[in-house]
């Protein structure tokens, strides 16, 4: 049993730093789409400025790692709630 909570606690770590990354990555995207401009991009069959994909990109970054830390969280709170119980037990 303590491996399989081991093995979690790594996953959560894994995560964490896969939100981190992804944070950074779509951030620095999206900076240079904003600074940068360009052409413009289809999407959908809409032509989207460049410096609107890149605030939307820097949007989605957020969000990413929000809900990649909040589940990271609940994993955590499972897990202590888990440990009080067979401790308790």
């Amino acid at each position: 049993m303590k491996d399989s909570r081991k093995f979690v606690q790594v996953g959560t770590t894994v995560f964490t730093v896969l939100a981190w990354v992804s944070l950074i990555l779509q951030v620095v995207v999206g900076l240079i789409l904003l600074i940068g401009g360009g052409t413009s991009v289809p999407i959908g069959g809409v032509d989207v400025p460049a410096r609107v994909v890149g605030l939307l990109n820097c949007l989605a970054g957020a969000i990413y790692f929000f809900v990649l830390l909040f589940l990271v969280h609940v994993v955590r709170l499972v897990l202590a709630i888990h440990a009080q119980v067979t401790k308790s037990a």
